[in-house]
């Protein structure tokens, strides 16, 4: 077994890992579109046509046809008027914050991704941040950070991507609107595609689904995904009225001075955000995976929380005694990550199960009950 996992297969709800094929319990390809027969063609076929075809800017020569199209069905998706897309979903804060325009300070929550973090540094004001999931030490920070008429930034994950539970960002809209004009910047890296009555992610979920450059009272609210998660391609994606996504265009240097993303890779997008599109069944089946697990969970007797997302994060007693668990449901086959450090949990760390709408029901209650006989 090599000392860094290698997998030789695409994910989905089994993998083949240093040479086994275990169940994946632990990924992010929630949908399982990154091996499926027709993405796969995709992307070949425009290997032929435009070879890698990453090597100039979106502002140069560096738009074709595959590009354009995932910004086509990302807009159609999105209900929106236009799309961004770019080579890395991690950027979308980044470019973001410098669409935002200028701001009194900068307001993080805790919990929020690195990326997320990074990107706030970018504002050039103060950042401060504040308890994971919590509008009332929002409020207290704005109380005592922002200054006099200064415009406030908030800046959280839609779903953490550790634990996959959601930070309370109706709350934290509410929060705003005494300190308007405002913004809230959110990362739906977890949330897009797996959320929302039409998969629109996090804020369609909580009912605040607008256009990106406008929001209630005064607040604007600000979303970015990427297509690496739920939905089967690559890259980050931005979306909105056609207005905002001139200044999304033209605030940072993503889109004048970045590479585009490769030809193959966006073609590969656009047929997954195609299938995505086309059948509603990809979202029903992990909604209903994601509630088995989660009760499973709880029969266990542990705790685990009641957001419709992917993932799971749970803490199982001690990292010693996670760590032996992740050792245990490997060697016989299936594979959770205990997770000793990342952005939103605890010092413990945390078990992340994770759910794709590939799995079958046999496939969750054999992982639980296997789980059962290791606790």
């Amino acid at each position: 077994m090599s000392a860094v996992p290698l997998m030789e297969s695409a994910p989905g709800p089994e993998v083949k890992i240093d040479g086994r094929l275990y169940r994946y319990f632990g990924g992010t390809s929630y949908f399982g579109l990154h091996g499926h027969p027709a993405v796969i063609a995709a992307g070949c076929a425009a290997f032929q046509q435009y070879g890698l075809h990453s090597a100039t800017t979106r502002s140069g020569f560096g738009n074709c046809a595959p590009v354009l199209e995932v910004e086509r069905r990302a807009a159609e998706i999105a209900g929106r008027e236009e799309a961004f897309h770019f080579s890395s979903g991690y950027a979308s804060n980044h470019v973001l914050v410098q669409a935002a325009g200028p701001v009194g300070a900068v307001f993080v929550d805790e919990a929020a991704h690195f990326c997320v973090l990074e990107a706030a540094i970018l504002a050039g004001v103060p950042v401060h941040r504040f308890r994971a999931r919590d509008p009332e030490d929002l409020a207290l920070q704005l109380a005592a950070h922002l200054p006099p008429g200064g415009r406030p930034l908030v800046m959280s994950d839609g779903i953490v991507p550790s634990t996959g539970e959601m930070p309370p960002l109706d709350a934290y809209v509410r929060m705003l609107e005494s300190h308007a004009p405002a913004v809230l910047l959110v990362d739906d890296a977890h949330g897009l595609g797996v959320l929302g009555e039409n998969g629109r992610g996090t804020l369609e979920h909580l009912g605040l689904d607008r256009a990106a450059n406008g929001g209630p009272d005064g607040v604007t609210l600000m979303v970015g995904g990427t297509l690496a998660k739920a939905l089967g391609g690559f890259g980050g994606i931005i979306t909105g009225s056609a207005g905002f996504m001139h200044r999304v265009r033209t605030s940072s240097h993503y889109h004048d001075g970045a590479s585009a993303p490769p030809a193959p890779v966006a073609a590969a997008s656009a047929k997954a955000l195609e299938l995505v599109a086309a059948d509603p069944t990809y979202r029903t089946g992990l909604q209903r995976n994601s509630a088995r697990l989660r009760q499973g969970l709880r029969a266990l007797g542990i705790e685990a929380h009641g957001v419709p997302s992917a993932q799971v994060g749970v803490t199982i007693g001690t990292a010693a005694n996670m760590a032996r668990l992740h050792r245990e449901l490997r060697a016989a086959g299936y594979l959770v990550p205990a997770v000793g450090a990342y952005a939103g949990i605890g010092p413990e760390g945390v078990m992340r199960f994770a759910v794709c709408s590939g799995h079958t029901s046999e496939m969750i209650d054999d992982l639980l009950a296997t789980l059962s006989g290791l606790l």
